[in-house]
């Protein structure tokens, strides 16, 4: 019985062509049956034979008997498999996450974004305007309508649901109406450097603005040509100028301050409010966050970095510009017009998306908190180059002059920057190195392997088969 079953397992062996030192005879089924598999191994045969693959030779040499082959062919399957996981672990480490954040302390040689601000002042409505607009439309209600314009100057997102009872006005161009209502703040920004920069009229969540020092001041004017503005470049300072101040002077009213990066929309998230009060002077000091790229990251697919340039948008409402902010921006729209149909007139973005007539403005404000704890799951990349700013210190009194905003910057000595760790020549030399330890394969033997299969397929003429 024990010779019987050791026979058929050589003759299946002598099949597969693993052992060849006798000649065999098979009848036809056997033949037609084995006839692909036979060539196959005889095929692989003779490539693991003549390469330089370490190990390789034990399995095909007719010196080393069938549980021998069995042992090497483990041992080798066992390497392969081993070192196909390794480097399968190096390779998704280089595609998903190769980088990684350093600190950076020379100061000396870098210039920091002065802070950006959006301010939106308490006295927005101009009486005068609102009798022309009065005037010029003749609404059939003028008390009702006075009514409706006195409110529309001072609403925000927290308080549009109060605009809904007027919905016979929604035909109206809206914007229009609040720019021409609202009242024009002419001050220039001063810095103590004697120079002057000038504040751009926009319209938020917040209500009719000014920002400075923004670089996405376009997508938020609330003229008809905010998209034909030119960017003004951003105000820098370096160390030497660290004492550098910037003033609002001979305001006509209070106003709440939104401190924002240059790449961000402002918000409700980070303000200081200030009392609707007698005239104050307000002093700010703000410290910065700042997170560079190096020049070598740009050259990384967006996925491996996780990050995004200016230039590389992939947003459908901002195509021209990417900044982390304006996508969430543009997910919040999206929510609005999953939920509601429409967004609110605050956001002029000139492009054609329904605007929501007001009577859904009461679908806008109840939606309103879900959608901003829904925003975060949006998938938005964050910014290669961040900055942002922290309130660090400020003093709030009243006093006898005209309202007066003035901050300055705490400049960093210190700040983060993405670097590559693990480039493309790490990524050789670990797959390399475990090929080569796992089963003494090279680049060499993958071009003999290759070679050899090459040789074989179209020109078997060459070989004994």
């Amino acid at each position: 019985m024990l010779i019987s079953i050791i026979y058929q397992i050589k003759d299946c062996l002598m099949a597969l062509g693993i052992y060849i030192n006798e000649p065999i005879e098979l009848d036809n089924s056997c033949r037609q049956g084995m006839a692909y598999q036979f060539y196959i191994s005889k095929f692989l045969q003779i490539i693991i034979s003549r390469s330089s693959l370490h190990g390789a030779f034990h399995i095909t040499t007719t010196r080393n008997t069938v549980l021998e082959k069995y042992l090497w062919g483990f041992i080798m399957l066992m390497a392969i498999l081993y070192s196909i996981f390794l480097m399968a672990s190096f390779w998704i480490r280089y595609l998903t996450n190769p980088t990684l954040i350093s600190l950076d302390r020379n100061y000396h040689e870098w210039n920091t974004t002065f802070p950006s601000l959006t301010v939106c002042f308490h006295d927005r409505l101009n009486t005068t305007a609102r009798d022309i607009v009065i005037h010029r439309l003749k609404p059939e209600n003028a008390t009702k309508f006075e009514m409706f314009l006195d409110l529309l100057a001072e609403t925000d997102i927290t308080n549009i649901k109060q605009l809904q009872e007027y919905d016979e006005y929604s035909h109206m161009d809206i914007n229009s109406i609040v720019n021409e209502i609202v009242n024009h703040v002419n001050n220039p920004v001063t810095l103590s450097n004697e120079e002057e920069s000038t504040m751009h009229r926009v319209i938020t969540e917040l209500g009719i603005c000014y920002s400075f020092n923004s670089a996405i001041t376009k997508y938020l004017s609330v003229g008809a040509n905010g998209n034909n503005l030119i960017s003004e470049k951003l105000i820098e300072i370096s160390i030497m100028e660290r004492d550098t101040t910037a003033s609002l002077n001979n305001l006509s009213s209070n106003a709440n301050i939104y401190y924002h990066g240059p790449f961000e929309v402002p918000t409700f998230l980070k303000q200081l409010i200030v009392p609707y009060t007698a005239s104050t002077f307000l002093q700010m000091s703000f410290k910065p966050v700042i997170i560079t790229a190096d020049t070598t990251i740009e050259n990384l697919y967006v996925q491996q970095r996780n990050c995004r340039y200016p230039h590389e948008s992939n947003l459908e409402l901002f195509p021209i510009f990417y900044s982390h902010s304006l996508c969430t921006f543009e997910c919040k729209l999206k929510l609005f017009l999953v939920k509601c149909g429409c967004v609110p007139y605050l956001y002029n973005l000139r492009i054609n998306i329904p605007v929501c007539p007001m009577r859904k403005l009461a679908c806008i404000s109840g939606n309103l908190v879900k959608i901003q704890q829904t925003v975060a799951s949006c998938g938005c990349l964050k910014d290669c180059n961040f900055i942002n700013f922290m309130l660090q210190s400020y003093l709030l009194i009243e006093w006898f002059n005209n309202p007066l905003i003035k901050w300055d910057m705490v400049v960093s000595k210190v700040r983060y920057s993405r670097r590559i760790i693990f480039d493309i020549a790490d990524l050789m030399v670990s797959t390399g190195g475990i090929a080569a330890l796992c089963f003494g394969a090279s680049f060499i033997t993958i071009v003999e392997i290759a070679f050899l299969i090459v040789k074989n397929t179209f020109f078997p003429g060459y070989n004994e088969i």
